[in-house]
């Protein structure tokens, strides 16, 4: 995108070894983004910091209890990531059994760096069904 900017602005091609040169004498470098969704309501995240979580905190060591953060994942087998080249107008064919796994995975975190996981597999058959596709 950089090369296309300057090719467009000063009408001169340079490769992307020479972009990467120029960024990084400009103090950048590559970097893989964090992503935050834009529906965050930082003064929510704040009251959770600073109240909701010490609160918790609190109340789990008087307890003798200790807090987790979970998170769950799901990875399924007929997911189909990816693209490849083929000729115009002729879209490449990848042939399935149409039998899909699926592995839920939950997994949770203490502030100690404690671990707790479980994984789930499941196994679906296709409903019959009858399709045509005309080329």
């Amino acid at each position: 995108m950089v090369a296309e900017l300057i090719r467009r602005e000063f009408k001169v091609k340079v490769s992307l070894v020479s972009v990467g040169r120029v960024l990084a004498k400009l103090g950048m470098s590559p970097q893989r983004p964090l992503y935050r969704a834009y529906q965050q309501d930082a003064a929510a995240v704040a009251e959770w910091k600073q109240r909701t979580f010490p609160a918790i905190a609190a109340e789990a060591k008087r307890l003798g209890a200790v807090v987790f953060f979970a998170d769950e994942a799901a990875v399924r087998t007929d997911y189909h990531a990816g693209t490849t080249w083929a000729p115009v107008g002729r879209t490449p064919v990848v042939t399935t059994t149409g039998a899909r796994r699926s592995v839920m995975m939950i997994s949770a975190v203490s502030s100690r760096g404690e671990l707790r996981f479980s994984c789930l597999t499941r196994v679906w058959t296709p409903m019959r069904s009858s399709v045509s596709v005309s080329a």
